[in-house]
Parts: structure tokens; C-alpha cells; sequence
């Protein structure tokens, strides 16, 4: 079975949880992923702060990972 992993969105004290979660086969693909959403959406919030991070959490809910959107988006 293909574990499922929560892309949370944690900007300052504000955080949009992903209802759904999307299945990937590993923390690497989910690390992956959040980098992908982080780009993706980076260009799109235009309140993001400085601070903005995407939460990865397991199936059970819990927090395994945390790529602040600095990380994930390259310099222009």
C-alpha cells in the first residue's frame, strides 16, 4: 500500500491543512513534491512570509518534515 503524506501549508500563524493528502511511495518523493508545490506556489501567494514553510505529515497525522519555501525556490 502506498503511504499517504499531508502537504500542510504553515504561513506565520496561519496554516492551510491538506484535507486530502497525496499518495507517494516515499519521504524522498514527498520531500520532492512539497519542493514542486513550494515553487508552484510561491508565484502565486503573494502574502507569503518570510517564514512560509510546507509541512509534511504522515498518515497518522504527524509531522515528518518541514521545507521552508526559501529552500525550494531558486534565486531569479
Amino acid at each position: 500500500m502506498t503511504p499517504l503524506y499531508y502537504l500542510h501549508i504553515r504561513n506565520g500563524d496561519k496554516l492551510e491543512v491538506d484535507p486530502d493528502g497525496t499518495e507517494l511511495p516515499d519521504l524522498d518523493a514527498a520531500l520532492a513534491e512539497a519542493v514542486k508545490v513550494a515553487r508552484e506556489l510561491v508565484d502565486e501567494v503573494h502574502d507569503l512570509g518570510r517564514d512560509a514553510v510546507i509541512e509534511v505529515a504522515d498518515g497518522s497525522g504527524e509531522t515528518i518534515l518541514t521545507v521552508p519555501f526559501s529552500d525550494a525556490v531558486r534565486p531569479h
